[in-house]
């Protein structure tokens, strides 16, 4: 189990790469001051800055700008220019503020060292984009940072650390959408991106709106539907302990994965899984047909067998091979179907087959005799003495019920006045006359 990290020293240490870098307090006409080119932040505009510009009118700058030497324009006749490596939008509103010379730290160090800073410094923020967040870890690490020295330099934990740095394994389809707008959490981002990027593709269509609820893309549904992308390994028929430190086991990287009850992990890797399984089923088969155990292709139940166990018994020694609801190959122990009788089968299909043509003279002796009743009733009522209404649906009702009890409910129910021994009369003189 993680321990907690303690979040005091994890903050001190968070200000330690500016401290120590920090050299001479310095005063810069802005003329003199740029941005750095590497920095990772979109264009700062006058809006987004306009708190900042109005305290700097009123109060003056009182966090100094992080500055280093500009590489690329040496001193001219005596003047000195720099790139601003932390305080961007500090600088875009000095600028609007028309403050002049502003206040700077002058830090000496090599570009590298000046990049690392300026990711560190956007790090530590609170609005930054998650997908920007993971290009500034993934530069990090590319600048020989560990993710221990990243939390450690971020006050932020590891395991925060590694699922941001994951983002960059995103798919494209993926980030469409997001830059269409749909509102992602970041934890529903993280879980996809946990996954390889062909089961990223398979679930980019999915809809994942609660629409009963109303609610928007939810953290579960997110969840269930690339969980059915993976297999338990806990419940599989190979042995699992070979797969105890395969990259493609959820269980091996438990800073991107939760183990949701699979205790073992879950397989990422569908053709490695149907590989090894494919395996453990014919090396079962093979088995049982040599200790002569009969092989069923079915599931036990269709066979009329209901107890089965994982392994053979002294009575379940039939093996079952078969495909679970969720498409899953199964193996099971259980009895041996009963043997068929062939004359009772036979006996038995003939008996079906009268039994659908009965059924099958019933129902067009029934339409028939609908349409002779329909017939009949509208031409002994045709004086409108019965409604229309009542004489289509007497047809259905007399014939089926014959004048019981449903009719005279059914009558209720419609506010229809004439009584069931109306309609029951009606049936009698109607069989009468045929």
């Amino acid at each position: 189990m993680r321990k907690k990290k303690d979040e005091g020293a994890v903050g001190a240490k968070a200000k330690a790469t500016a401290r120590r870098l920090a050299r001479t307090r310095i005063e810069v006409a802005a003329h003199q001051l740029r941005p750095a080119p590497w920095n990772p932040r979109p264009e700062i505009t006058s809006e987004s800055v306009a708190d900042i510009t109005a305290s700097i009118r009123e109060i003056g700058l009182i966090q100094p700008l992080v500055v280093i030497r500009d590489p690329d324009k040496p001193s001219f006749k005596g003047v000195d220019f720099y790139l601003v490596v932390a305080g961007h939008r500090r600088f875009k509103a000095c600028v609007d503020a028309g403050l002049s010379p502003i206040p700077c730290d002058e830090i000496e160090c090599d570009v590298e060292t000046a990049k690392r800073v300026t990711m560190i410094e956007n790090l530590q923020r609170r609005d930054v984009d998650p997908l920007m967040e993971s290009d500034l870890i993934a530069g990090l690490i590319e600048g020989g940072m560990t993710q221990a020295e990243i939390a450690a330099e971020t006050g932020r934990g590891e395991r925060w650390v590694a699922r941001r740095a994951n983002l960059r394994n995103l798919s494209e389809s993926w980030r469409k959408r997001v830059k269409k707008g749909e509102k992602f959490t970041v934890d529903c981002l993280e879980h996809i991106a946990a996954y390889p990027q062909e089961i990223q593709e398979r679930c980019k269509e999915a809809n994942y709106y609660s629409e009963s609820h109303g609610e928007g893309l939810t953290w579960g549904s997110i969840r269930y539907q690339f969980q059915n992308e993976s297999r338990d390994l806990g419940e599989v028929l190979f042995d699992a302990k070979r797969c105890m430190h395969c990259p493609n086991n959820t269980g091996c990287c438990p800073d991107l994965f939760d183990d949701n009850g699979a205790k073992l992990g879950r397989c990422l890797d569908e053709g490695c899984y149907a590989r090894l399984t494919q395996e453990a089923i014919g090396a079962a088969v093979a088995k049982a047909k040599k200790k002569g155990r009969t092989i069923v292709n079915k599931k036990p139940y269709n066979c009329g067998v209901y107890n089965t166990t994982k392994k053979p018994t002294k009575t379940n020694t039939a093996l079952y091979v078969y495909k679970d609801y969720n498409g899953n190959t199964t193996l099971e122990y259980g009895a041996p179907p009963p043997e068929k009788d062939a004359d009772a089968e036979r006996l038995a299909k003939a008996a079906s087959r009268e039994e659908r043509k009965r059924e099958k003279l019933i129902r067009t002796a029934r339409a028939e005799a609908d349409e002779k009743f329909g017939e009949w009733i509208e031409a002994r009522h045709g004086d409108g003495l019965w409604p229309k209404w009542f004489v289509d649906r007497a047809v259905e009702m007399l014939l089926e019920f014959q004048g019981s009890d449903e009719v005279d409910l059914w009558a209720e129910n419609t506010g229809f006045r004439a009584s069931d021994e109306d309609a029951d009369r009606a049936y009698r003189d109607y069989l009468a006359e045929l």
